[in-house]
């Protein structure tokens, strides 16, 4: 009686409830949270009714996800909402206050490497104090033809003379030690013409203290060469490569003691180098690891393998040579003394 009481209640509780201006066709719609009722019997020996309820509608009240086309349009809106601001944004009224200002700039705010697009003019956006106001998504940072090259871009060959800025170039450091002066063995008049040579060499070539910097309009993508295995290994004017520009078909090496098996071996190699450390405030290359052609790393690692086990080999035997070289000047001393001891002792 219990148990068909509960149940019950059980019903009436998951019993839909229906109102009055509710119509019959909505009504017979909504269906009854129980799915089944299974007999089955209990440790008792009785018949008990088991419930099978429908699963829980929670999925159903998730919100759906987001469609491609509703993420585009919230993009979008988030663009136009941008470009209000910027439209609404008041144009600084201190020359300070252009550094820091993300929408607006002048050109005398500009540090050494910031350089205006060549279509700037056509969006300007006022004038400060007799300087035209830029758009601040106008300005990009100028690089040296080099520089470029790490960030995978390379200067187009008819813009090589069209640089966009120059600046003062970073004095190189002196040698240190002794350096033995140009004139000595030379006469008077003849240190007079070449100084009067030197100030006309200096007249001429003017812009060797200077840097080129060039713009990312005068830039295309770019990549490093494909090296072949028969082609030779490119290196720089210090004859290393540079691992941030390490062409494909090479592959670095950073395991020591490679660069002797690869000249026994006879394979081509080349230093590798990771970059600059600095001490004393100057900048010294980091070397480590060689450069090879990719079809030969197998065989330079099997040879590093073969290579260490016959150094471990021959490190052991010299160990053991040291060992029994100790032991023999104890056991002469120990007989010496005990020969000494039985002629003079007493």
């Amino acid at each position: 009686e219990w148990f068909k009481s509960s149940l019950k209640r059980l019903n009436n509780h998951f019993r839909p409830t229906t109102h009055s201006n509710d119509s019959p066709t909505k009504r017979e719609s909504k269906k009854s949270p129980v799915r089944s009722v299974t007999k089955v019997k209990g440790s008792n020996g009785k018949m008990v009714e088991v419930l099978e309820l429908e699963s829980s509608d929670d999925e159903d009240k998730k919100p759906a996800a987001k469609r491609a086309d509703e993420f585009d349009d919230h993009a979008i809106d988030e663009k136009e909402e941008l470009e209000d601001n910027t439209a609404q944004e008041v144009i600084p009224k201190s020359k300070a206050a252009f550094k820091s200002n993300p929408f607006y700039v002048i050109p005398s705010v500009l540090n050494s490497k910031e350089v205006l697009h060549p279509d700037a003019r056509k969006r300007i956006c006022g004038v400060f104090k007799g300087e035209l106001v830029y758009r601040r998504s106008d300005v990009s940072t100028a690089l040296k033809a080099k520089q470029w090259l790490y960030e995978g871009r390379k200067v187009k060959d008819s813009e090589l003379q069209k640089a966009v800025k120059k600046v003062k170039a970073r004095k190189k450091p002196k040698k240190q030690g002794f350096q033995a002066l140009e004139s000595y063995g030379i006469t008077e008049s003849a240190q007079d013409e070449a100084i009067a040579l030197l100030d006309e060499k200096k007249d001429a070539s003017e812009d060797d203290n200077m840097d080129n910097l060039y713009g990312i309009w005068q830039t295309d993508s770019w990549t490093p060469p494909y090296v072949s295995p028969s082609d030779p290994i490119p290196t720089n004017e210090f004859k290393n490569v540079e691992k941030d520009l390490l062409n494909p078909g090479l592959t670095h090496m950073e395991q020591p003691r490679l660069a002797g098996i690869a000249r026994k071996l006879g394979i081509p190699y080349a230093p590798c180098m990771l970059g600059f450390e600095r001490h004393g405030g100057r900048g010294t290359p980091l070397i480590r690891g060689i450069v090879v052609h990719d079809h030969n790393v197998g065989l330079i690692r099997e040879a590093s393998i073969e290579w260490e086990s016959h150094v471990v080999e021959k490190e052991r035997s010299e160990r053991r040579k040291q060992v029994l070289r100790k032991w023999k000047r104890l056991v002469v001393g120990l007989l010496t003394k005990e020969r000494l001891e039985r002629e003079y002792g007493d």
